[in-house]
């Protein structure tokens, strides 16, 4: 996976645009009066977790391209923020203590090319870092996106569209992943080309 990420990131310094996503946006109103210690899963070249560092939490982020973590590292020297990037595959195990964050977030990353007992390992390793009650904010696209069931089906859920393999969730697949989290919120949001589901849980 993280060829075809290193290239993109490589070709284009901004791929996914400077400004934070919408998600982010409506996550920190969340985050805002309950969150310090953040962690990002799959950050990109940083338009989110350079937001939330801007706005005074302590942001630690995970991706598994070196050309992103690169650039969220030079990003954030530039701009004089404070942000531990961590270039590793989160399959493999997050690599933070037990019960260390406020906050685990992440936009899309979820729709990689995950098997669904890596997806299984991913929540509960998202739980064991969170701390008791600790929040789960995270986005995926949809099943009434307009590209869900196109391309080639390479996997139950997973689709090859352009080269990219893209895992669409249903409200269901959301449900099953979400043992040992209370799920307060599942909304309906739109980035341009992507239908998704944007969710908020605790954990229990």
């Amino acid at each position: 996976m993280n060829s075809v990420w290193d290239n993109v990131y490589q070709k284009d310094s901004s791929f996914f645009g400077e400004e934070p996503s919408n998600f982010a946006i409506t996550s920190y109103q969340r985050m805002k009066h309950r969150v310090k210690e953040l962690l990002e899963l799959g950050c990109g070249q940083g338009r989110d977790c350079l937001f939330f560092a801007s706005n005074g939490m302590a942001v630690k982020v995970l991706d598994y391209s070196k050309v992103a973590i690169d650039a969220v590292t030079g990003k954030a020297t530039n701009k004089d923020l404070s942000i531990k990037s961590v270039a590793c595959d989160a399959r493999s195990g997050i690599p933070f203590s037990n019960e260390e964050f406020d906050a685990v977030y992440s936009h899309m990353f979820f729709n990689m090319h995950f098997t669904k007992a890596e997806l299984r390992f991913l929540f509960d390793e998202i739980k064991r870092v969170l701390k008791p009650n600790g929040m789960h904010f995270f986005s995926v696209r949809s099943d009434k996106d307009r590209l869900y069931g196109t391309g080639k089906q390479i996997a139950d859920g997973i689709y090859d569209i352009n080269g990219f393999h893209i895992r669409f969730f249903t409200k269901k697949d959301i449900d099953s992943l979400s043992s040992g989290f209370k799920i307060e919120d599942i909304s309906e949001g739109f980035e341009d080309p992507a239908s998704l589901y944007l969710v908020t849980a605790k954990r229990t």
